[in-house]
This record gives C-alpha cells, sequence and structure tokens, in this order.
C-alpha cells in the first residue's frame, strides 16, 4: 500500500501529522515528538531516540502513521489464514536507533520473549495493529501483535519462532 493511501485513511490531522512524519523522519537527530494520545507502546534499553527521559513513548496515532507493512498469514492461534497490517519492528528499532542485538518484547500481562534484532533485519517482522482490516483491541490480540510471515517463510512455523510471536504488547527493551 502506498503512503498516499496509508494517509488517505486517516483523519485530515492525522494524515498532516503521518506526512510530517514522514517528510522529517530521517531528519530527526535525537528527538521524537512526543505522544499526545494514551501510550501504547515504550521502548526503552539501548536506544538513541527518545522522547520521555530514557523511553521513546508512541500512541496510536505515531504509531499509524509510520510506514506500513501487510501481509497474510496463519498462526498455531487462529483458525485459518488472516490479513495483517502493521509496521515491521525493523523500520521502529531505526526510529528508536536501537543499537543492541535483542528485544524484549514484553506484553501487558508481563509475558515476554526476546527477538533478536537479526531476525527481524532479515524477515518481515510484524507489529500488527490490523486483522482483516480492523484495529485489533486488547481481546484479539491487540492493541500490537508481533507476527511473523509464517506463510510465506515456512522454515519460521517453528514452536521457537511462536514463542516469540508476542500479542498485546505494551513494552519492548533494546539490549
Amino acid at each position: 500500500m502506498s503512503v498516499q493511501a496509508v494517509f488517505s485513511l486517516l483523519p485530515a490531522r492525522r494524515w498532516l501529522v503521518g506526512l510530517l512524519w514522514c517528510l522529517l523522519l530521517p531528519a530527526w537527530a535525537g528527538a521524537l515528538p512526543p505522544a499526545e494520545g494514551p501510550v501504547v507502546l515504550r521502548v526503552s534499553g539501548l536506544i538513541g531516540n527518545t522522547n520521555s527521559p530514557g523511553v521513546a513513548e508512541f500512541d496510536q496515532a505515531m504509531l499509524e502513521a509510520l510506514p506500513r507493512h501487510e501481509f497474510t498469514t496463519h498462526t498455531p492461534w487462529t483458525r485459518g489464514e488472516h490479513h495483517y497490517r502493521g509496521l515491521l519492528v525493523r523500520d521502529l528499532l531505526a526510529l528508536v536507533q536501537a543499537g543492541g542485538r535483542q528485544v524484549r518484547i514484553t506484553a501487558l500481562n508481563d509475558f515476554h520473549a526476546n527477538l533478536p534484532v537479526a531476525l527481524a533485519e532479515r524477515f518481515p517482522v510484524l507489529l500488527a495493529t490490523h486483522q482483516d482490516g480492523i484495529r485489533m483491541r486488547v481481546r484479539d490480540k491487540g492493541p500490537l501483535w508481533l507476527l511473523l510471515p509464517l506463510k510465506d517463510v515456512p522454515e519460521l512455523d517453528t514452536k521457537q519462532y511462536h514463542e516469540v510471536m508476542v500479542w498485546q504488547i505494551n513494552r519492548m527493551e533494546v539490549y
């Protein structure tokens, strides 16, 4: 989906914020804009770009304004294939200027798993915000669900990789 198509789906104010994100993203050197809405994701650890002391905080609009990616896949926890849309972990890590080799992905209930940064760089690891065109709520494994393209990359369809597919994500720590 093109950037223009993504922004056409957002209300006018968010469209403008998204456009500014795309234009200014490469120019930011250590200063993310502050989250205006409720914070849905906090990224900490070995990062160089923050908007709060030692942390990069993102509200839903900030995440929605980042470049979008999508794929269709199955998971061990859903029936059949579903279409997922969200942002790539590697794009988020680049934005926060991550310097580590691992990312601890933590859910609302404190369940966590470690994602190797190399995996996120090699494959399109998705922080999904939408399933089948509908924004995921907490009861639907949202607001963020880390997904791997199991259908497109069958070697990822193993218990080892299933364990990193955390849902209801609210924190990430780079180390």
